[in-house]
């Protein structure tokens, strides 16, 4: 049952990170478009300002999943629901304090960005954080009860109403953009969503998973467990936020909300490369904390059950890498017009580092569900403060270009170099094994699919007729090379069953 949960998840996950994808391409220029360069700037600028207060939710759906999780695996329902309620009350405690950083940092936007925005853009600026701050409100009391569905391995629940919300905030912006074309419509939708879910996740764990929060005594060494473990998320949440934002906040600083409008196109697409890659990762962490509570998380084991969703993840993020070097540029000019061309070098400088995190990106799940996420976090805590001090000095010398360079350079030294490293040393990850289990077939495909793709990219003039030829040519190869010597038998016969009447 569980199994077929997580494949369930898996392939839920895959479709609404696809359909969030699709509805990027579509309502970015959009919204560029009805709200024009400046606003849709200012609107960025605050969604990646506000998005700080999000370090501070410690990573309370991760944490409910992990414990949860582990007492269903040692079947202690008593522990479970003293566990839920003591979650519940540190998940208050959390929202007080991010409300209160809210409204300092609330005080302080004129100051922050006066020499960037003018008065009419600080006032829109000012509206836009009041609401992106009680959405992050919202959105962690939703994350506290969704991380106990996630336990219980319910991702139909979780994944499918992503999909409906994805679907749902393209409607009613379109919709009421025919009226007025105003930010204040994008945060509004969000915070409605976001009480929805939280009703949804609310009301589905008391009343059907019974999972009810009941507090027997506040257990101090599980709390300094859970500290320790919400300490590492935090970190990590730090460094999420630098490597994803940091760029976007310094440009809006140094250089104006113009040029975060043409970084933002380029982040888009990183996101999308990233969302895809590791959309499996959260589906995991129940079946390795289950593992780890039965005592049989030995490297060798967690080696052998990291390879399979490995090999997904990197088929999924070479896809994207490789085909986007063919196409990409024809892509940004059928998707937002002309003069972006420089978003595909800065998305691409960003996501080949990205790559080569994303092949084992896995191992995040194992970390948490063994606890060790601590090291790993301050050591790219540590890479995380590089990267601020190097993007300033490059924005500073050599302007745009110097934002995604500072992000690539650190994310090849901490996340890939020194992380592979401990991953060795501290769980026991065979390194050799796993590699080759992960690039076995899928890595020479996605290389000859390049190859053969590379002239007609080298050749053929950027444009609409370029990309489906130049992506059209790589997808062909890239399938038909698969099928003959990339996929293992497993892989190949998951794709014949549904061909096949699903019981041979």
């Amino acid at each position: 049952m569980a199994k077929s949960q997580r494949k369930i998840g898996m392939v839920l996950s895959y479709v609404s990170t696809l359909l969030l994808m699709a509805v990027n391409i579509f309502l970015t220029p959009f919204l560029i478009k009805s709200l024009g360069e400046a606003e849709y700037g200012v609107y960025r600028m605050m969604a990646t300002f506000a998005g700080y207060l999000v370090l501070m939710n410690f990573g309370t759906g991760t944490v409910m999943t992990r414990y949860v999780s582990a007492f269903l695996g040692k079947g202690d329902k008593k522990g479970e629901r003293n566990f839920i309620a003591m979650g519940l009350i540190i998940t208050g405690v959390l929202m007080l304090l991010i409300a209160a950083a809210a409204s300092v940092l609330y005080i302080f936007l004129d100051e922050i960005y006066s020499a960037s925005l003018t008065l009419q853009q600080l006032e829109k600026a000012k509206i836009l954080f009041a609401v992106l701050s009680l959405n992050i409100l919202v959105t962690l009391a939703a994350q506290a009860f969704e991380g106990i569905v996630l336990a219980y391995e319910k991702f139909f629940l979780t994944k499918g109403f992503t999909i409906a919300k994805t679907l749902l905030k393209v409607a009613v912006i379109v919709t009421l953009f025919q009226l007025r074309a105003d930010s204040l419509i994008i945060v509004l939708t969000d915070l409605g969503l976001s009480v929805l879910y939280f009703l949804l996740c609310f009301f589905y764990t008391q009343l059907h998973l019974k999972a009810r929060p009941k507090l027997q005594k506040f257990d101090k060494a599980l709390f300094v467990s859970t500290l320790s473990f919400s300490f590492a998320i935090l970190l990590q949440a730090v460094v999420n936020q630098v490597n994803s934002n940091v760029d976007i906040t310094i440009l809006g600083i140094m250089l104006g909300p113009e040029s975060v409008t043409v970084y933002s196109v380029a982040m888009q697409i990183f996101m999308i490369f990233s969302s895809l890659s590791t959309a499996a990762v959260a589906v995991y962490l129940p079946k390795f904390a289950k593992l780890t509570a039965k005592g049989q998380a030995s490297g060798e084991v967690l080696t052998r059950e990291m390879i399979a969703p490995s090999r997904v993840q990197t088929l999924v993020s070479g896809t994207i890498l490789f085909g986007f070097i063919i196409c990409g540029r024809d892509f940004i000019n059928l998707w937002v017009g002309e003069g972006f061309e420089t978003a595909y070098f800065i998305a691409l400088i960003i996501m080949i580092p990205m790559f080569l995190v994303c092949t084992n990106g896995i191992v995040v799940s194992v970390l948490d569900a063994l606890g060790k996420r601590l090291v790993r976090s301050v050591v790219l805590c540590i890479i995380a403060v590089c990267n601020v001090l190097l993007t300033v000095l490059l924005v500073y010398f050599i302007g745009e270009p110097g934002a995604p360079i500072a992000t690539a350079v650190t994310t090849l030294i901490g996340s890939v170099i020194i992380m592979n490293i401990y991953y060795k040393k501290a769980i026991g990850i065979r390194l050799y094994t796993l590699f080759k289990g992960i690039f076995k077939g899928i890595l020479p495909c996605l290389l000859l699919s390049f190859a053969v793709s590379l002239p007609l990219a080298i050749l053929f003039p950027v444009g609409t007729l370029g990309l489906f030829l130049k992506g059209g040519l790589f997808l062909l190869v890239l399938g038909v090379s698969l099928l003959l010597f990339g996929l293992n038998k497993e892989e190949k016969s998951l794709i014949k069953k549904p061909f096949s009447g699903g019981n041979k």
